[in-house]
């Protein structure tokens, strides 16, 4: 059953589904508190250590585990819902965050926090701290902070002859990346091809005076679309980026065209650098900001929580979730266990407690963050139901669109318009 469904199923439920008295059986029932999360092995490795190290804590409190992958978990968590057997401590992505909010599948976490309870945000980031809110209370506690940055490899553009700037604009990156594949001759790209990342356009349009979203509805202009589209299309034309096919077979951590050494960019998540890196093992790469209107302007970039720890409705462990929930924040032995799997820690001292090598992939993750704090412009509200729809079926599907000459730019704004009407309800 498609996700979107399950959601639905979810909003089906009667008002008392979400309240105290959960019934149906769990994975484990003689678990006390269930702890739910997304992610591949590391991540898996990291959570599963820090949840070791509470068990040492607290080992009166029976705990299992329940993990899966990004996709799978969400069609999980969306079933368990609906059959009223859901966990206890869920790990909850921004792009959905609006969403089981709406539905009412989330506990208002406002009592559990500060002096009124057991989770402490004081050490927090200030952003990072202040994320996780909706129309329906604090429904998450942001597990890191992160923002978007690109990933160069120096060395690589080194050998034929580009050296990288400090800082720069869109122009600045056309130019560099058209240069490269000049130099490096066919099969070599100067970026991988991130036209279909909304994440990414939410920088670029913030960098053009707009947010993405007001509320229910998209908020940015068909003219600023349809410039990010026409970007992408002229990189794409004149060799800088990959072409479509080559970009449909390059969809995970080790076939991206960086990490073949067939570009020498590409942009993600500050934290995805370590997992880049051991996959260029002779080739440091180096963290910088996304490409700016002008040289150095951060304005479009931010830093805030962009995956959480939320406590379902249902939840018969509230005292006992946030417990946890403060652990793995602030805990040293959770702290070094977790690293960077689930993002930058959020608190200065969890980061210094990690005491990374200033020259390793992780260090260079929190150099960055602590670097770009307070430089870049405000987060932006959380995104709106719907937003997982539009992010990860629409606009990559439209940006295929124009990539494969089936719809020009100024036609893929228009189509980003009523694909976001249509996910959003706006």
């Amino acid at each position: 059953m498609p996700r979107r469904a399950l959601i639905a199923g979810a909003a089906a439920l009667p008002l008392a589904a979400c309240g105290p008295n959960r019934s149906g059986s769990t994975a484990d029932p003689t678990a006390d508190l269930r702890v739910s999360w997304y992610g591949g092995q590391p991540v898996h490795d990291g959570v599963e250590g820090a949840l070791a190290a509470f068990r040492a804590a607290r080992p009166d409190l029976g705990i299992a585990e329940e993990k899966a992958p990004f996709a799978d978990y969400w069609d999980k968590l969306a079933t368990q819902i609906a059959g009223r057997q859901g966990p206890d401590v869920v790990r909850m992505s921004m792009t959905w965050l609006s969403e089981y909010s709406r539905r009412g599948a989330l506990m208002d976490l406002s009592g559990l926090v500060g002096a009124s309870g057991p989770i402490d945000l004081s050490g927090l980031d200030g952003d990072t701290a202040a994320a996780g809110s909706t129309d329906h209370g604090r429904v998450g506690i942001g597990q890191s902070s992160i923002t978007q940055a690109c990933f160069r490899n120096p060395a690589l553009a080194a050998e034929r002859g580009i050296r990288f700037p400090a800082t720069w604009s869109w122009d600045d990156f056309g130019d560099l990346v058209r240069g490269f594949a000049t130099e490096a001759g066919p099969g070599m790209y100067g970026t991988t091809d991130a036209g279909g990342d909304l994440q990414l356009f939410e920088v670029f349009a913030r960098q053009r005076g707009t947010e993405l979203f007001e509320g229910q509805s998209l908020a940015v202009g068909a003219d600023v679309l349809e410039e990010w589209f026409a970007l992408w299309q002229g990189l794409r034309e004149d060799g800088a980026a990959p072409p479509p096919d080559v970009s449909m077979e390059s969809g995970d951590f080790e076939t991206n065209q960086l990490s073949v050494l067939h570009a020498a960019l590409t942009f993600g998540w500050v934290q995805q650098v370590t997992f880049y890196q051991p996959l260029l093992p002779d080739h440091p790469l180096e963290i910088t900001d996304v490409p700016g209107t002008t040289a150095g302007d951060l304005g479009g970039q931010f830093v805030t929580a962009l995956d959480f720890w939320s406590v379902l409705a249902t939840s018969q462990r509230a005292d006992d979730s946030a417990e946890l929930i403060s652990f793995l924040l602030s805990d040293e032995a959770a702290v070094r266990s977790l690293g960077l799997s689930l993002g930058v820690p959020p608190a200065r001292s969890s980061r210094d407690a990690l005491a990374a090598d200033p020259d390793s992939a992780a260090g260079k993750a929190l150099a960055y963050v602590e670097s770009v704090t307070g430089r870049t412009g405000p987060p932006p509200a959380p995104w709106p139901a719907g937003y997982g729809t539009l992010q990860g079926t629409d606009f990559s599907r439209i940006h295929q669109e124009v990539a494969f000459g089936a719809m020009t730019p100024t036609e893929a704004a228009g189509a980003v318009a009523e694909a976001a009407a249509a996910a959003l309800g706006g």
